[in-house]
């Protein structure tokens, strides 16, 4: 691993591992009422993390359908109804931010491995998470930039289940352990895991009582 994928590594870690300025740090910020129509969210030169988040909600209120939120250095900056991002908002763009459990800490950490593993010079992310029209759910896509402000490559990531789901312009993939998802995703997928119904064997008692006697077949009804 070279000097600058080691330390912009290590300013991932250190930013994930604060808590600190985050996409979903972000959401919190808004009311609730409004994060459950969140349509898209945008960020660029993130290094790893970006000046402001752009919160792009569904508002049925206006002509367009459309809100933004705009926070940075974690506070709430301003709303408005119009966005560099989308000029229009409909329900069917809705995700809501109940879905979005990969958060963009996470995203740059693979962003970094990936960049690590094929020896580039990282520079600065630019993210966005949007309904993918393919499947349906929430996916990430984060830009990589190197120094020179050229693109790398391009990682698309599953926001509720934290699988990468493609590499572009990335010939090599980090190890394994890597890319795994992060332990919250994990263990909120492992709690939701329903044990099969176990029927309990009747004891000889009561098949006596039903059946008048354990080694009998019953009669049919006439």
């Amino acid at each position: 691993m070279n000097f600058r994928a080691c330390l912009f590594f290590i300013l991932v870690s250190t930013a994930a591992a604060q808590g600190d300025g985050s996409a979903l740090d972000a959401l919190k910020l808004i009311p609730k009422d409004v994060a459950k129509r969140l349509a898209r969210i945008e960020a660029r030169e993130g290094s790893p993390v970006p000046e402001r988040w752009y919160l792009l909600v569904h508002d049925p209120a206006e002509e367009r359908g459309l809100r933004e939120f705009v926070v940075a250095e974690g506070k709430f900056v301003t709303s408005r109804t119009l966005s560099q991002f989308a000029d229009s908002l409909k329900p069917a763009d809705v995700i809501g931010a109940d879905t979005v459990k990969v958060d963009s800490s996470h995203v740059a950490k693979l962003a970094a491995a990936f960049a690590a593993a094929n020896g580039a010079k990282i520079g600065t992310l630019n993210y966005e998470l949007g309904r993918d029209a393919a499947s349906n759910v929430p996916v990430w896509k984060v830009t990589v930039l190197d120094t020179e402000g050229d693109q790398i490559g391009v990682l698309a990531v599953n926001a509720t289940r934290g699988a990468v789901l493609s590499s572009e312009g990335f010939e090599k993939s980090p190890a394994a352990d890597l890319l795994a998802p992060p332990a919250s995703v994990a263990g909120a997928a492992t709690a939701t895991v329903k044990k099969p119904k176990v029927t309990p064997t009747p004891k000889p008692g009561v098949l006596k009582r039903i059946f008048g006697g354990g080694s009998k077949t019953p009669t049919p009804a006439q």
